[in-house]
């Protein structure tokens, strides 16, 4: 029997920068993540004494919140999928929403996209769920632009505040209109990766995308309210603006940041950034690792209960 050709040289040195890649996302994130929290360890005088203010209650709301905003994005998503409400269809895709979620963790937001894709092959072609994953991607960073874009970081002086949030602005316009543009021109869409092949078919009507759209907002108001339930038990004090800006402009950090597995350590140090100025570093380290451990533990809990739904779905 003849044994199978060796790879070609070309797919050999793709498959190498793959994996230097997934080895680079990885140390970038944890490196960035270290020097935070060396940040908080050498100033712990400074934030440990603000732990004992923060009660049960406290952190049961902030994970529920957390858990909402997975909520809102899988009913956005529903409607993204399936364009109208489908009532036999709603918790299916809820499910798989939760379940996409682990994807996150590998070097390369694509393979959040993958998974989904995966999660619908026997329903529908794969090219055109991932299609659905990019434009719901670029609807949701055009929201988080544009609530960075709300307040300038205290980092910054004056003079660069306002350019800054007028870029972040055009860059939320910019993205949130390649979300929704219906047609691309056909020499255009002919040069598209094959995974976008179907960028021209499956787009909802105007009518589904703004519920789509009112639901990403909702999600990200979730989002907002986990952090500020959190600022407020620490007993800091930071402004609603500001703290969401900073929330998601380190968000924004984390998801340009392509090959660190869900902006691990990119977000907390574009938090630390931001929040320094405002509470101290001691603090502002504190807060970005406590909310790394907040949001984790929600898409966590999140996604463990989609897979155990689905497994019981299943029987």
């Amino acid at each position: 029997m003849r044994s199978a050709d060796p790879p070609a040289p070309r797919a050999r040195w793709k498959e190498a920068a793959r994996r230097a890649g997934r080895a680079a996302g990885w140390l970038l994130g944890l490196a960035a993540l270290a020097l935070v929290a060396q940040q908080a360890w050498t100033r712990r005088t400074q934030w440990l004494p603000l732990w004992q203010r923060l009660e049960a209650a406290d952190i049961a709301l902030a994970l529920a919140l957390c858990l909402a905003m997975q909520i809102a994005f899988g009913l956005a998503w529903h409607l993204f999928a399936r364009g109208r409400w489908v009532p036999q269809q709603l918790y299916a895709d809820q499910l798989r929403w939760g379940q996409s979620l682990p994807a996150k963790y590998l070097p390369g937001k694509i393979w959040q996209g993958v998974a989904r894709s995966a999660l619908y092959a026997d329903e529908r072609r794969p090219t055109l769920t991932f299609v659905l994953f990019v434009r719901e991607q670029l609807l949701s960073l055009g929201i988080s632009a544009a609530i960075a874009a709300a307040a300038a970081p205290a980092a910054l002086s004056p003079r660069l505040g306002l350019p800054f949030q007028a870029g972040l602005l055009a860059f939320a316009v910019a993205v949130s209109v390649a979300a929704v543009w219906r047609r691309l021109p056909a020499a255009l869409a002919a040069r598209l990766p094959a995974a976008l092949a179907g960028w021209n078919q499956g787009l909802p009507t105007r009518a589904v995308l703004a519920r789509v759209w009112l639901l990403q907002w909702l999600a990200y108001a979730a989002m907002v309210g986990a952090f500020a339930v959190l600022v407020a038990g620490f007993g800091l004090r930071i402004g609603l603006a500001q703290a969401a800006s900073a929330l998601c402009l380190a968000g924004l950090a984390g998801v340009l940041a392509v090959l660190v597995p869900a902006g691990l350590g990119v977000r907390e140090a574009g938090l630390f950034w931001c929040l320094a100025p405002l509470v101290g570093a001691g603090n502002a380290a504190m807060l970005a690792l406590a909310w790394r451990l907040a949001i984790t533990a929600g898409e966590a809990l999140f996604a463990a209960l989609s897979f155990a739904l689905g497994a019981l779905r299943g029987r």
